[in-house]
């Protein structure tokens, strides 16, 4: 069952911006913040998103790095800007190309399915590497305010409402 808000696309399209600002204010703690500390015989680190991207790049896991880095980075600020466009486009009046802009919509929706694979992989890690004295992984602050802005991206996307392109496309015809 996907999220609707009630009413008109004006009126769930005002709820995705919300929600969308309320994801891009989680997005600040969520790159921060630590997401994760990891002990490893005797090492302790604790990493945020980005250092932790930095830090599979430097042990030779680059191909690792590029996915964390694009997956937990740059894909939730696009999903945003993406976002952003959408509504900007839905509040000026008629877009001059609503099919294209309904792709982008489609683009968000499909991502959105794809968000929460670094929230599980934390969780993953959490449960799979606990060794006592040898190592150890443990979530921090940063991983819940990252769920939360996937949660918040997920929610704005179903909540846009993507017939008020098309709505003002046919309106600009008559």
């Amino acid at each position: 069952m996907r999220f609707r808000a009630t009413g008109s696309g004006l009126r769930s399209n005002t709820t995705a911006a919300a929600l969308g600002i309320a994801a891009a204010v989680m997005l600040i703690p969520a790159n921060l913040l630590p997401v994760l500390d990891t002990e490893t015989a005797g090492d302790n680190r604790s990493d945020t998103i980005f250092s932790g991207a930095v830090q599979l790049w430097k042990n030779g896991l680059g191909a690792i790095a590029v996915i964390v880095f694009t997956a937990s980075i740059v894909i939730p600020f696009l999903k945003l800007a993406g976002l952003g466009i959408l509504i900007a486009h839905s509040r000026r009046g008629p877009p001059a190309d609503p099919r294209r802009l309904t792709r982008i919509y489609s683009a968000l929706d499909f991502i959105g399915r794809w968000s929460m694979l670094d929230v599980f992989l934390a969780a993953f890690l959490y449960g799979l590497v606990q060794f006592g004295e040898l190592s150890a992984v443990v979530p921090r602050a940063g991983i819940v305010a990252f769920a939360s802005a996937v949660v918040l991206t997920v929610l704005a996307t179903n909540a846009y409402d993507p017939r008020v392109l098309w709505d003002a496309q046919a309106g600009k015809k008559k």
